[in-house]
């Protein structure tokens, strides 16, 4: 079961974080042959196929995750929505490590 992670964004600016990926015992999870993707969506996927946005999700070994939107992708975010992120190995198994909602405040300055 994927842990939950809400991320609060604001909208317009660029917007980063890191994941860091341990085994159950704590000590790091080994990356090395692994992609990673991570999408936002309206609702859940088996009931809304519209990705709203693909969050850029780079594989730094030897066991992180760096996430990523531009701020022209968090202009167009408003409200509440699903996301979560996923790795694949090189034998193809799927694994979620994080999902939750995605937060976004409204700018005020534009």
């Amino acid at each position: 079961m994927a842990n939950r992670a809400n991320l609060p964004i604001y909208e317009g600016d660029d917007w980063s974080a890191s994941v860091t990926v341990t085994n159950p015992d704590g000590t790091p999870f080994n990356l090395a042959g692994y992609t990673a993707q991570a999408q936002i969506r309206r609702g859940l996927a088996d009931t809304d196929n519209v990705i709203v946005a693909t969050i850029t999700a780079a594989v730094q070994t030897p066991n992180t995750v760096n996430l990523s939107l531009t701020h022209t992708q968090t202009t167009n975010l408003a409200g509440v929505y699903n996301w979560d992120l996923q790795i694949t190995s090189s034998t193809g198994a799927i694994t979620t490590l994080l999902a939750g909602q995605v937060q976004v405040t409204q700018q005020v300055t534009i």
